[in-house]
């Protein structure tokens, strides 16, 4: 078995620790080349004469033919466009497993390439010193083992996108809706549960729309990040990019928190609304948010659905089954 992608990006970080993890586990060798004719949003696996390709691209349109290969994983994946090769990837994490290994497994040429650069830094950058990202801050073994009550402590945290920096008017649009629900869906909560953790990163445009709503700046790096999300109950998800979801829903499952989003529009296997998620009716309905969040309190129903995420996460996005997964699929 083989990987090949373009070069060390985030894009990646998921499938490269995994097979990482994979190859550690089986006591395989560990096989990675670089190829600059794969998309940098793409990754291919060779085995056994099968070509599985990996497409973690925000956008619903595919990077590349899925008839060039024998299995098609793609991310964000429509429901329609599910079918002969074509596979859905579920959710996406930015994680990362034993980053020292990985970097001992790079050539030399590979450890001075320009394009591997940042991933490199963040490799190094063991206590976020530099990056405000360091691979250590994301470790899977770092990841609860389990499920702890905080009371039913609800977290939000966003930033804003601005349209003005973007040609496209359906990408605007897709902007300045983002915007509005991730402002007032941290005010309705902040107004109606006082022991949230909601706001927003403290940027110019943030300042300028919401300066009620700015966090601490040394709360947005990862690492601070993922010590809030440790100690709430209910995570807060909406559509990034394209409409698709972001990584945030996907950091939520592994973390075993319940979960309420803006509406789906993807393609997965198994996550299921009324067991894993609350959804709301529409991508504006931030106004929905205070109900949802009350049924999740009522008995302490967000227990129940933060063990379910943990399951779903370990089954189908966690690296000790991610690989086994994908080959349970193509074999």
């Amino acid at each position: 078995m083989t990987l090949i992608i373009r070069y060390w990006n985030p894009h990646c970080n998921m499938l490269i620790f995994s097979y990482l993890y994979y190859c550690e586990i089986n006591k395989i060798e560990f096989k990675i080349n670089f190829d600059p004719a794969i998309s940098p949003n793409g990754a291919l696996i060779y085995d056994d004469n099968q070509t599985i390709f990996f497409d973690y691209s925000d956008n619903y349109l595919f990077i590349d033919l899925p008839t060039k290969y024998t299995y098609y994983f793609k991310r964000s994946l429509k429901q329609e466009d599910k079918k002969d090769n074509i596979y859905p990837l579920n959710f996406q994490v930015n994680y990362s497993y034993k980053a020292f290994v990985f970097l001992t497994k790079l050539s030399f040429k590979e450890l001075i390439k320009m394009d591997n650069r940042i991933e490199i830094i963040r490799a190094l950058d063991y206590f976020n010193s530099v990056t405000n990202s360091s691979h250590n801050a994301m470790d899977i073994r770092g990841f609860p083992k389990g499920i702890k009550d905080n009371g039913g402590r609800v977290l939000f945290h966003a930033r804003l996108w601005n349209p003005d920096n973007h040609q496209d008017s359906d990408e605007k649009e897709r902007r300045i809706l983002q915007n509005e629900f991730r402002i007032e869906a941290c005010r309705v909560i902040k107004r109606n549960f006082k022991n949230a953790s909601v706001g927003l990163f403290p940027d110019t445009l943030s300042a300028k729309m919401a300066s009620d709503l700015l966090l601490d700046l040394k709360m947005t790096s990862k690492k601070e990040y993922f010590k809030s999300l440790r100690y709430c109950d209910i995570g807060i998800a909406d559509d990034g990019l394209k409409d698709s979801p972001g990584w945030k829903i996907g950091e939520y499952l592994l973390f075993g928190k319940a979960v309420i989003t803006t509406p789906l529009n993807i393609s997965l296997d198994n996550f299921k609304e009324g067991k894993n998620y609350q959804v709301l009716s529409t991508r504006s309905a931030y106004f929905e948010l205070p109900e949802k969040i009350h049924y999740l309190l009522k008995e302490k129903k967000y227990l129940e659905f933060g063990n379910a995420n943990r399951e779903w996460s370990n089954h189908y996005i966690h690296p000790q089954n991610y690989i086994e997964r994908i080959l349970s699929v193509v074999k």
